[in-house]
């Protein structure tokens, strides 16, 4: 097992930039997700930690050795490409051995270990075909099998479930998972996919145009987004953004928004002076059909749209000039055109500066176990 940190590290391709300024440090045994839409730079991150790329500026360090010029075979790593890196003239078994043969690990031991990882990626049946004969998803799975095989350091994964069918990809989660728990190596996984990210990470850093813009547990980044950006990034459906102003009468800070106001739960701090116009933020889940707590905030929406989920429906309403998207039961009564009364959360209503998109709400003293009991009903 290792720690890693990325110390002011730049990676530059001429006049573009990849990677800006990168301060992100991965403890021992985490199982780090960098998370973001393509070309935001967390593939380059992860290649410059594989050693198949070298920063530009800044210092790279495993377990504290400075590794910017150590080759990539003498760090200590398994990296399982999103491109599957297969050879093609070897079968399926071949590929899986390979690298068992080059450390010259013990036959009988690699042949058990083999079988085990073929069993739980459901290769054993292919094991003697040759990449060609394979389907995407099977391939990706021998890459997956390949580095599964070793203990490392360091698991480096690069979208390693993208071409899988939607069952297998909730599968291979759970097993991805299991191995972390059981063997405990530090593991940097990068994605796009949210949901890859808020289920498998012990940590999220998120990134944007090659900069780190928030990194934390995913239920703190969840909970408490640093910015506009990262709000509506996690979250699906994606956090509703509407206009709003900050209010202050007889000493009592409150959000305007949608024809109604709310006040931020108490202990929360609103960083923003009165008649400043904000945006607020609320998730659909935390906009309820009846008074979450006494004095709650209603308002009035019309259902434009209704998406039945199975054991949810996500209605999309109406509200004056702004629309807003509800999460409600999977067989709600609601009908197209039909007019009712919504009620905001204020514990859980966000407020964004206008201009620059920093969060304005201070959530800071409230940890991740109170942050959860303030989701609860009241």
């Amino acid at each position: 097992m290792a720690s890693v940190s990325f110390d002011h590290v730049w990676r530059r391709f001429g006049p573009h930039t990849a990677v800006a300024d990168l301060c992100l440090d991965i403890a021992d045994g985490d199982f780090l997700v960098l998370l973001g839409a393509s070309g935001c730079g967390k593939t380059t991150s992860l290649r410059m930690l594989a050693g198949l790329d070298e920063p530009s500026e800044g210092e790279i360090r495993i377990d504290g050795r400075v590794v910017n010029k150590v080759p990539p075979g003498e760090r200590d790593v398994a990296m399982v490409f999103q491109s599957y890196a297969l050879f093609p003239h070897m079968t399926v078994e071949g590929n899986l051995t390979f690298g068992p043969r080059m450390r010259r690990e013990n036959k009988a031991a690699t042949r058990a270990r083999i079988a085990e990882v073929a069993q739980t990626l459901e290769l054993t049946p292919l094991l003697g075909r040759r990449p060609a004969e394979l389907s995407g998803g099977q391939r990706q799975r021998v890459a997956l099998g390949r580095a599964l095989l070793r203990e490392p350091k360091l698991f480096l994964m690069d979208e390693p479930l993208s071409n899988l069918d939607a069952a297998l990809r909730g599968q291979m989660r759970a097993e991805i998972v299991s191995l972390h728990r059981r063997l405990g190596i530090t593991t940097a996984y990068v994605t796009h996919d949210q949901v890859e990210a808020m289920t498998m990470a012990t940590r999220i850093a998120i990134m944007f145009e090659g900069r780190l813009h928030q990194a934390g547990k995913p239920a703190a980044i969840f909970d408490d987004p640093a910015s506009l950006r990262v709000a509506t990034f996690i979250g699906a459906p994606q956090m509703n953004i509407v206009d709003g102003q900050v209010l202050q009468a007889d000493g009592v800070t409150m959000l305007a928004c949608l024809g109604t106001t709310c006040r931020p739960a108490e202990g929360l701090v609103l960083r923003a002076p009165a008649g400043s116009p904000v945006r607020i933020g609320i998730r659909p889940g935390d906009i309820a059909f009846s008074p979450p707590h006494p004095g709650a905030a209603g308002f009035s929406g019309a259902v434009e749209f209704l998406e039945p989920m199975g054991s949810e429906t996500f209605a999309t309403m109406r509200c004056g000039r702004e629309t807003v998207v509800v999460r409600a039961p999977g067989r709600t009564p609601l009908r197209l055109g039909e007019r009712v009364t919504l009620y905001l959360d204020g514990r859980f209503t966000y407020a964004f500066d206008a201009e620059d998109g920093r969060a304005l709400i201070d959530r800071s003293r409230f940890g991740l176990a109170d942050l959860a009991a303030r989701r609860l009903p009241a």
